[in-house]
């Protein structure tokens, strides 16, 4: 059933339109969505020091002046020396920084570590300047380190929505395409009617501005779906050009290419760096089945994201693979420099932290069946990243065809939170 709920077709006085058309289309949906709560993570780690700043620890550390050996009910700072630069740090790891900056401090209040005297004043200065310095250290640790994350409990809303969406579409006599589309909720306000997209065509390909899909994922796409309103949308790979707005595409004999970048219109900032992306699709029939295979690359800053995929449909089965790998750019080493490792010479604490950078891997599957009115569909997608642990996600769900509206539901494993969603959608 065409989504078409008002054509209308307008000849234009202008000798350069042969003719405009304009359509109105609208979907809706109603129902129920759960989303299994989770269980409260505490606050720790990522507390990065730089070698820089562990090099100036090792060394007072290393100072009889600070030893606290001879401190009644006091045991030596030891610290650990597994800590490398931007490694985790532990409260336990963290509380050894701690318990040096005590005797650091104690000897600038006038107090020996290590013998009953009292430090000489030029000791005691000392002190004062490596006690700033750790200070620093310390300062800029504790500013990275993450938040208590409260437990959230299970919780069932409505999920219902109504969208309206205008598309027009006209051609010159000398046979150049254009058009627009855009929904309702984008033809004002903030965007000054510049929300939608907007596109010029003729033998040359097509010119598109607006908010568009960057050309790698008009090219390789994504999986199939579960639920009447996504149930989550777990099966979208996270494409860094999606925000581009400017984009070009050709086709012929079953390949398409495209190519796009972001003109970081209004609010938007132009990113350091490249921002663009390109993509190249074949489709075509093999033996009875429709085969597609696309692959795309996109540059934003100083990250590269390769993408490819491949899916053949035949009857009611369709099957479809994807994969991105993620370049998220050199690592990055910490800012800032060690004036010194000496006692009394003021140390500079690195003001950022150091960056790995780990490439990131997402792939994914998605299989669909449909017979009659019927269509049962499942997806699964893994993330992947060094250092960090795997992120997994699947679902499956079906929907059936009411003729004009569809009865949907799906069940998905979020990474281990249980999302699931039950309605009707309607379209007009």
């Amino acid at each position: 059933m065409k989504n078409t709920l008002l054509t209308s077709t307008a000849l234009v006085a202008l000798s350069s339109a042969a003719f405009a058309e304009v359509t109105v289309s609208g979907s809706a949906r109603i129902g129920l969505m759960t989303t299994e709560g989770s269980v409260s993570t505490a606050a720790d780690a990522v507390m990065a020091i730089s070698t820089a700043d562990e090099a100036f620890a090792a060394a007072m550390d290393a100072l009889a002046l600070y030893s606290s050996a001879g401190d009644a009910g006091t045991t030596a700072v030891a610290l650990n020396a597994a800590v490398a630069d931007n490694a985790a740090m532990t409260t336990a790891e963290r509380a050894v920084y701690t318990n040096l900056r005590a005797n650091i401090a104690r000897v600038a209040d006038g107090h020996h570590q290590i013998v009953a005297s009292s430090p000489s004043e030029a000791e005691r200065l000392k002190a004062v300047t490596d006690l700033a310095s750790l200070d620093a250290i310390l300062a800029r640790v504790d500013a990275t380190t993450s938040a208590l994350v409260a437990a959230t409990s299970d919780t069932t809303v409505g999920a219902n929505r109504m969208r309206v969406k205008f598309a027009a579409s006209g051609e010159t006599d000398g046979g150049l395409a254009f058009g627009a589309s855009f929904k309702a909720h984008e033809s004002g306000g903030a965007s000054g009617g510049t929300a939608g997209s907007q596109y010029i065509s003729g033998a040359f390909g097509k010119v598109s501005m607006g908010d568009l899909d960057g050309a790698d994922e008009q090219t390789a796409g994504n999986l199939s779906g579960v639920g009447f309103a996504g149930a989550g949308s777990y099966e979208l790979s996270s494409y860094q050009s999606s925000s581009h707005n400017l984009g070009y595409s050709v086709s012929m004999s079953g390949i398409t290419f495209a190519a796009s970048t972001d003109l970081a219109r209004g609010a938007d900032s132009t990113k350091n760096g490249s921002n663009s992306a390109l993509g190249l699709k074949w489709s075509g029939d093999m033996g009875g089945a429709t085969v597609s295979i696309g692959v795309g690359q996109s540059k934003v800053g100083l990250a590269t994201q390769d993408s490819m995929s491949a899916s053949v449909s035949m009857g009611g089965l369709s099957l479809k693979v994807v994969s991105h790998t993620n370049d998220n750019g050199p690592a990055v080493t910490a800012s800032g420099t060690s004036s010194s490792t000496t006692s009394g010479t003021a140390h500079v604490a690195a003001t950022t932290a150091a960056a790995d950078n780990f490439d990131t891997d997402q792939t994914g599957l998605s299989l669909s069946y449909s017979m009659d009115n019927m269509t049962v569909t499942a997806y699964t997608r893994t993330i992947e990243t060094t250092g960090v642990a795997d992120k997994d996600y699947s679902g499956v769900g079906f929907a059936y065809d009411l003729g004009g509206a569809s009865l949907k539901a799906g069940f998905v494993d979020a990474d281990n939170i249980s999302v699931m969603d039950f309605g009707v959608t309607f379209s007009f």
